[in-house]
């Protein structure tokens, strides 16, 4: 998903900034880009958080589509509500950092889900700014929500906190570490092996998204988690109306996306 199917889906609403240390934007739905692209865009970027390449036509090999497209629904995209959503908003919110916001992100981490409805361990999201002086690293928390919660912030900066616990925090460095170390890419396993290894040479950045349905936000959310921020926070709301029903559209570009292009004719012949 390019930097301008993202520039054409979203655009920044103008917020009032709590006073403190939390940062605030928020994002809605600017109407510049078809349904059918925006699917077809999305339904891409959930499917290859989930499907490593060649996976598929390994497994496969001369089946056709229908049989793909139900490996897919199986083992792959979670079939609870609950987990897709989770899943959607933290796809969101790599593809926000890494194609708009040009942090590194190394790993998909829904690829390595040992059941399709269950988590991973560790943070949500980890993005690095590896070339800056110390290294930086930043670390959302992501929430996604149908309906509406005013203490999602109190519940989001008490996981963040949790999260940021040193031990807890090397633990989801070492494993992107260890996972661009087995894709081979040694010179960023390296580098992140460095931020790892010298815990006093990284700066550590508090970030949260909150991907929530529209209809169903309040501005009450922020200003109750700016009363308990203590520490530089920064804050993105990306807003999607009808996000259940949206989701599960999402989903079912996905799992067309999954489906191999010469398997589609080989059903269709």
């Amino acid at each position: 998903m390019g930097v301008g199917v993202f520039d054409k889906w979203l655009q920044t609403e103008p917020v009032q900034l709590p006073a403190g240390p939390l940062q605030y934007e928020a994002l809605v739905e600017s109407g510049q880009i078809g349904e059918a692209e925006l699917l077809e865009q999305l339904g891409r970027e959930v499917a290859r958080n989930y499907v490593t390449p060649g996976e598929l036509a390994l497994v496969f090999d001369d089946l056709g589509a229908p049989e793909v497209a139900r490996y897919v629904r199986t083992n792959m995209f979670p079939a609870e509500t609950r987990t897709r959503h989770g899943d959607f908003g933290e796809i969101v919110t790599g593809a926000l950092y890494r194609r708009v916001r040009r942090w590194c992100v190394p790993i998909l981490k829904l690829r390595w889900k040992q059941t399709a409805n269950q988590a991973v361990q560790g943070t949500d999201v980890l993005a690095f700014r590896l070339r800056q002086n110390p290294p930086v690293v930043a670390v959302p928390e992501v929430k996604t929500r149908a309906t509406r919660k005013l203490d999602l912030g109190q519940e989001a900066h008490e996981s963040l906190e949790k999260i940021l616990d040193k031990d807890r925090l090397d633990e989801s460095i070492r494993f992107v570490m260890v996972r661009c170390f087995e894709r081979q890419q040694g010179f960023l396993a390296r580098r992140i092996a460095e931020v790892l290894r010298q815990p006093e040479h990284r700066s550590v950045e508090r970030h949260m998204v909150f991907v929530h349905d529209h209809a169903a936000w309040k501005e009450e959310v922020v200003t109750r988690l700016a009363g308990i921020v203590k520490q530089p926070t920064e804050l993105t709301v990306v807003k999607i109306s009808n996000l259940q029903d949206f989701v599960a559209r999402v989903y079912k570009a996905a799992e067309a996306q999954s489906t191999p292009k010469d398997h589609s004719r080989d059903a269709a012949a």
